[in-house]
Order: C-alpha cells, then structure tokens, then sequence
C-alpha cells in the first residue's frame, strides 16, 4: 500500500507541472534554469545532498592503460582487495562488499551477471574517460547493486574542432611493459575518438613467504598477465537539435592465476574477454531532451588448471528510454524506463539460463530558492522471480555562508536500495539457493562543503557522517554438511562512519604551481555473531578497514612535474569471528616528469618509483604483492594548432 501511494504522490507532483510555457530553458549537456544554474553530468544534479568526488583525470592522461583498481587505489579512500599484482581486484564503498558496488558505463551497469560485481583489474578506461564516485545507497539512480556506493564512467561529446594523436611506451620491473595509442578528431559535426593499449607484465618479483619457516625470500610463480584493450566513439550530429552515438569497448586479458603462500601451484589460469557496444541517440522532442540508448556485452570468462575446466559466457541485452524537461525556471524533472536481459551460458549451472529485469524511474530536481537545492528520486524495479523493493531517495543542499570567497554548504541525504541475488546466487551446483531474498538498505548521511578561492588560492574541503543498515544480506557461508559453499541471507548487517576529502592548488608567481589532496575513511561495518557463550557480540566484517587513508601532491616548476601520493590502510580482520587478522601497511609512491614541446609537437618523460618504501604487505590473506619497482614512461602527442574562427 505504501508502495502504490508513493508513486502515486510522486506522480501527481509531476505531472501538476506537465505544461509550462514554450519559453523555459531546455535541457542542454549544461542546464540554465534562471535564476538557478544545474550543470553536472546526468546524475550530479539529481544527486542533491549525496557525496560525489571526481576522480583526477590527470592520471589517465598521463598512462593511458592504467586499470581502475590502480587509480581508485591512489585517489580515494576506498579499500582495494587484491589478490596480486594485475590479478583480481575488487572495491567496496562504507563497509559493504565488493558485490554492493554499481559500475556503470555511460549509463549502463557493466557489473558481471553471474557475480555481481566487477572486477576493476578488467577495466582500462580510455583516455577521455571522466571518473566519478557516489557514495552511499543509490537505488533510485543506479538500480541493483548500488548498496554501498557507485562508480560511474563517462565519455562525453565534444564536437570542438580538433584534431590529435597521441602514443606511449611503458617499461618497467618484473617484466612490465605498456603500450598506448590515442586519437581523436571533430569538425563541428563528426567527432572520432580511438584508443588502444596492451599491457603486460611476468611478475617474478621476490617475496618474503611468511607461511614457511624463517619467511625466506622466494620468486613468484605463475603470475604473468597481458591485456589488450581497444575503445572506439563515433558521434555525429544530425541537427542542431540531434545527436547519434556508438561506442564500444573490448578488453581481453589472459592471466596465470597467483597461488596463495603455502599452496602448490596448480599452474591456473584465467581468460577473459568483455565487449561492450551502444548506440545512443539524443534528441528535442515534447519540450524537452529524448535520450534513447541500446547496449549489448559479451562476457566470457575461461578458468582451469591442471584439475578443473570452467567455461562462462553471459550475452546482456539493455535499452533505455529517458525523457527530460524543464517543468519550471526552477523544477527540473528526469522519467525513464529500463531493460534487461541476461543470457548466461555457465558450466557450474548445468545448463542455460535467462533473466529478464525492468524498472521505471523518475527524478526530480527543484531549487525553490537561490541558496536551495532538493531533490527526490524513485525507481521500482521487476525482476523474474523476485519482488525488489520501491527505492526513493530524498536529498538537500543548502548554501548556508557565502563571503570573502569562502562558501559553506550542509548536505543530508536518506536513500534506499537492493540488491537482487546473482545468478551465481540461485544457480551454481551444489550451493545455489533460489529461495534467496533481495537485499535492502537505507543510509543516511548528512555533512559540510567548504570551497575557496582567492586569487591563485582555490580548494574543496568536505566531511560527511553516515550510517547504513542491510537486511537480508546475502553472503556464501559453508553448508551444514561441509562439502561445498552456498549463499544464505543474513539479518542485518549495520555500519556507521565518517569520510573527509580535501583538494587544493596554488600558482607562486608565474614558474611554479602546487596541487594535492587528501582523502580518509573511517568505517564501522558489523553484524551480530554469537561468541563461545552463545551470546550476540558485535563483529566487524572480514576485509574491512576501520581506517583507510590517500595523500597526493605535486609540484610543478615550468615543465617539470614532481608528483608523490601515499595511501594508509588499517588493520583487517580476515575471518567473521575477528580473531584473524592482516596487519595495517603505508604505500608511497613518486614520479618526476619533463615535458618538451615544440610546433605542434610535445614529448613527455615520466619515470616512476612504485612501493617507494619497498612495504612487505597483503591487501589478501597470503597473496603476495610487489616490492619497490620501477618504471619509466615516454609519450609523444600532436595536436593540430585550433583556428579561432572555426564553427562548431
């Protein structure tokens, strides 16, 4: 009954608006609603009171081929399980688990069907990608799986005349070897962006084994990976009022599989390959902006070793239809409707399965004063077999100091989202449960965003406080007869913490110039487990850091650059019970670049020093990474002069 009012009061809020005079502003990439202005990529305006940090896309530019999990790991206080060096690697976002966490590409949900989650070792964004973080619950915005957090992907247009090309070459220790070439053009009306990188590395470092005795210093075996990653965009503009779109994306990756310290090397392996294509097309229609998107992925991933063969392909099939328009000078409203179907082909299963999804959604952006902005998002999904819950979210930004360039604004947030079992979840033999129930949670959030600036002086400083509740928290757990794994729903799990950005830069004079940030994670994430008395105490979930810390800076003095990042990661419980665990390890890495520029021409030299500190640590139980390594980088760009008096 709450459900059907919901909508229905939802519903009758919007619609009350539904014929504004012909003369308001419609939506652009950039919206101008007098006498407020919304501007943000297609969630941030919607995502009022939410935290949102913008990933620096400084390092993308500078090695193309980076993989997310080793920007994420350096520029934000996410925690990064790993299990090695360009082996599996997951995030997590406020205690939750890997599988919490939504990724979308330009609007899609790339997370894996079978396991929920994606693997961010697999995903070397192209160069012109933006990368955004939303953390908390999401549901109205993302759909499943945005319990804990989001990551979000973007490529945005730009028919900018222009005209570049850019190539890299990466070496390194343990074998590291990357590749890289970009380039796009535009001439008003067609723009064309390609990249392509292959990266490589045999990872024969050394290691101190501490599962033997005296922890001797050994190589590591069966640890090589190569990967082959190639992104193309074309965009073409129909009218001035209409826009066309393909993009696709496809990375392949063969990995040897690192064994833990302590086990025999079963010489396992692992192929994956991931093709992503959409079309999207974006036009004026019925006052507002029309978007209409269609994507297909092809996922496969191939395991053995010198026991086992497991073969998976999933094909995912997804539309979108979205429809935006401005209902006042101040109200901006956002409906939309969603697809999906899931193909999956996996030997574990015993067979072929399908899935179908759908959801409907609407946003709503109202700023009923200057200082004010609100926003109230709802989104009801369906899904085969299962009945997720309504997920609204209610959000406020309120500007409550504003002088001598010093702006201070309070943000809070409620949302709700879910989480419906994987296919992994219902279908894997033995173990699979298909009387599993979709997760839910709330989280609540409210904090502070100080920004400055005064003269060369500009920074943004912002704290957030929240708590988060999951009921019905899915997490594969022994089976009472002990011969296999399989999921079953927790009651709930609880968390609570607080999380601080700061980022800043300074021009001295016209030389030299500094910019850095910091970014820290205090996490709370606990269930209720008996102890050896049978009474309920409160245990922090396995692979989560209470503490979790990133710094970087950098100097620059005319075209040198001297960069250093460090990042801190607390102690980790790596059983339910809390009596195992990995200790708290500092990371410090720094590079020093040059730049060369003449005519249209311009070279740049990196060389870097990763584990600058040659830290022995583990991000997993007995998964050895890299010690003090080293790397050296030259890129060669061209970028044809602009003309002034070019039309777009």
């Amino acid at each position: 009954m709450f459900r059907c009012l919901f909508l229905f009061a939802w519903v009758l809020v919007s619609t009350e608006f539904l014929a504004p005079p012909e003369s308001y502003a419609q939506l652009q990439d950039t919206v101008q609603l007098a006498p407020v202005t919304v501007s943000g990529h297609r969630y941030t305006k919607y995502a009022a009171g939410a935290r949102v940090q913008t990933v620096d896309s400084l390092l993308l530019q500078r090695r193309p081929g980076i993989t997310l999990a080793d920007v994420l790991q350096q520029r934000s206080p996410l925690y990064l399980k790993s299990y090695g060096n360009g082996m599996t690697a997951t995030v997590a976002f406020r205690g939750t688990s890997s599988s919490h966490t939504a990724v979308l590409w330009n609007g899609f949900n790339i997370a894996l069907p079978t396991l929920g989650l994606s693997d961010f070792a697999l995903l070397p964004p192209p160069i012109n990608t933006q990368v955004s973080l939303q953390h908390g619950p999401s549901g109205a915005l993302h759909g499943s799986g945005a319990v804990g957090g989001a990551v979000l992907l973007e490529n945005p247009v730009s028919f900018a005349p222009q005209q570049q090309v850019q190539g890299q070459q990466e070496i390194g220790s343990f074998g590291q070897r990357r590749t890289a070439a970009a380039g796009s053009f535009s001439n008003g009306r067609l723009a064309l962006t390609s990249s392509f990188t292959r990266t490589s590395a045999d990872n024969d470092f050394r290691f101190e084994n501490t599962t033997a005795f005296g922890s001797p210093r050994e190589t590591q075996q069966n640890a090589a990976f190569d990967q082959t990653s190639l992104a193309q965009e074309v965009h073409y503009q129909l009218s001035p009022a209409q826009r066309l779109s393909v993009r696709g994306w496809y990375v392949k990756t063969h990995r040897q599989i690192q064994p833990s310290m302590g086990s025999a090397n079963t010489h396992a392996q692992q192929d994956d390959e991931n093709l992503r294509l959409m079309g999207e097309w974006q036009g004026q229609l019925a006052g507002g902006t029309t978007t209409v998107r269609a994507a297909y992925f092809k996922d496969r991933l191939d395991y053995q070793d010198d026991g086992s063969l497991s073969l998976s392909t999933v094909n995912t099939y997804q539309t979108q239809v979205e429809h935006e328009r401005t209902l006042l000078p101040n109200l901006l409203l956002q409906v939309g409707a969603e697809g999906q179907l899931f193909k999956a082909n996996v030997g574990g299963y015993g067979g072929k399965v399908d899935e179908q999804r759908f959801s409907t959604y609407g946003w709503l952006r109202y700023d009923p004063l200057p200082k004010l902005q609100l926003s109230l998002n709802v989104r009801q999904a369906w899904v085969q077999g299962f009945n997720p819950p309504l997920t609204p979210t209610l959000g406020a930004n309120v500007r409550i100091l504003e002088q001598n360039g010093n702006t201070l604004t309070a943000k809070a947030n409620v949302s709700r989202s879910y989480r419906v079992p994987t296919l992994n979840d219902r279908y894997w033999r033995p173990g699979g449960n298909q009387a599993l129930k979709p997760e839910s949670s709330w989280g609540y959030e409210g904090g502070l965003e100080h920004q400055y600036k005064k003269g060369q002086f500009s920074g943004t400083s912002e704290l957030t406080v929240y708590a988060v509740q999951v009921k019905d928290w899915i997490q594969w757990q022994p089976s009472s007869t002990g011969n296999y794994s399989e999921p079953v729903n927790l009651q709930h799990v609880r968390g609570h913490g607080a999380e601080m950005d700061s980022r800043w830069q300074i021009a001295l004079e016209r030389d030299w110039s500094f910019a850095g940030g910091l970014a820290y994670a205090y996490t709370i994430s606990q269930q209720k487990l008996p102890d050896a008395r049978a009474q309920l105490q409160e245990r922090q979930l396995f692979y989560v850091p209470k503490h979790k810390a990133a710094l970087w800076a950098e100097a620059r003095y005319r075209t040198w650059w001297l960069t250093g990042d460090a990042t801190f990661t607390g102690r980790r419980f790596t059983d339910n019970d809390n009596n195992n665990w990995l200790p708290g390890y500092a990371l410090v890495n720094a590079s020093l670049g040059k730049t060369f520029r003449w005519n249209s021409f311009e070279t740049q030299i990196l060389a870097q020093v990763q584990n600058l500190s040659n830290t022995v640590y583990q991000t997993m139980a007995y998964r050895a990474m890299p010690p003090r390594n080293f790397r050296l980088a030259v890129s060669l760009t061209w970028a044809k002069p602009q003309n002034t008096s070019a039309h777009p």
